[in-house]
């Protein structure tokens, strides 16, 4: 014949006991994601969200550094298609004044004072071909801490044929420099046929008191120019096709961090009805557990509990 075991009134208490502290901690963590609005105040709380946590806040911190590099290389090509532009202003008045030097009807004196606005124009050409960004000459390859072009050198270009590049997503680069000399050439006497060079030939040709050279104004040194205009044009449809390539990259950049900051939102972040629920439900159990103590156990013993 079996014999069941005595429950005693100190079994009862210690059982008791450990239900409410259990009831106490679990409201005190309720409580504490109420005031502090996470669920998730210490990895132990919830493992695997810490983890999903982790990654997300990853993904939002890669999408905030590309969306810089973004902000950065815009600010670069900005400032790039800024002189390109100015280049094409150049090259326009150029046209003007070549028309212009080319008349019959012109002295000697007043094609001089027009290869003098030229020789100002092959100036301005070579300023804009030392453009820089935050500090960084744009136009001269990898070598962005000198110009370009510099009167000590005999305005031969100083850069090189390298490429910049910026990060603008994981595993995607792209190129956001252009080469001076692409546009404006090796120098004034290089002889290469790109603008710095056309400009000279026209100042020579204004200066020049060689019939021949008037006849070159009207043709060779116009159709430089209009070749020239074509390469200029070319180059800029490129910055720009980059640029809206970067506009695309970052709006779509914003929409990752949009949701991925929701993501992490829902899980770190305390749903505040449901916690309020829980803690109601919790405080309700707490009571019924005092209310169920005190009419089995001593009062001495709920003496002690109060």
């Amino acid at each position: 014949m079996s014999t069941l075991g005595r429950v005693t009134n100190n079994m009862m208490s210690r059982a008791l006991l450990t239900d409410v502290n259990a009831l106490t901690e679990r409201m005190a963590r309720s409580q504490q994601s109420i005031s502090s609005g996470r669920q998730i105040t210490a990895p132990s709380d919830d493992p695997l969200g810490t983890q999903r946590s982790l990654g997300l806040r990853s993904t939002i911190e890669g999408a905030q550094q590309h969306q810089r590099n973004i902000d950065e290389a815009t600010g670069w090509l900005q400032t790039t298609d800024d002189a390109l532009g100015d280049i094409s202003n150049l090259i326009n008045r150029a046209k003007e004044l070549t028309v212009q030097g080319a008349s019959d009807s012109l002295g000697a004196q007043q094609r001089e004072a027009i290869a003098l606005e030229i020789d100002q124009l092959i100036s301005a050409a070579k300023d804009s071909g030392n453009a820089t960004f935050q500090g960084s000459y744009v136009f001269g390859g990898t070598k962005t801490t000198n110009p370009p072009y510099t009167p000590a050198t005999g305005d031969a270009y100083q850069g090189d044929g390298g490429t910049i590049g910026r990060t603008i997503g994981p595993g995607v680069s792209v190129a956001i420099n252009t080469r001076a000399s692409d546009v404006l050439g090796s120098g004034q006497a290089s002889g290469d046929g790109k603008l710095l060079a056309t400009l000279k030939n026209i100042a020579d040709h204004l200066r020049s008191t060689v019939p021949a050279d008037r006849d070159t104004l009207r043709n060779g040194d116009l159709a430089a120019l209009n070749t020239n205009q074509d390469s200029l044009n070319a180059v800029r449809a490129t910055v720009g096709a980059v640029q809206a390539r970067l506009d695309s990259a970052k709006s779509r950049l914003a929409d990752v961090e949009t949701t991925t900051t929701t993501l992490l939102s829902q899980t770190e972040d305390t749903d505040l009805a449901k916690a309020i629920l829980d803690l109601t439900n919790q405080q309700n159990t707490y009571q019924a557990a005092l209310r169920s103590g005190a009419s089995i156990i001593q009062p001495s013993l709920l003496d002690f509990l109060r």
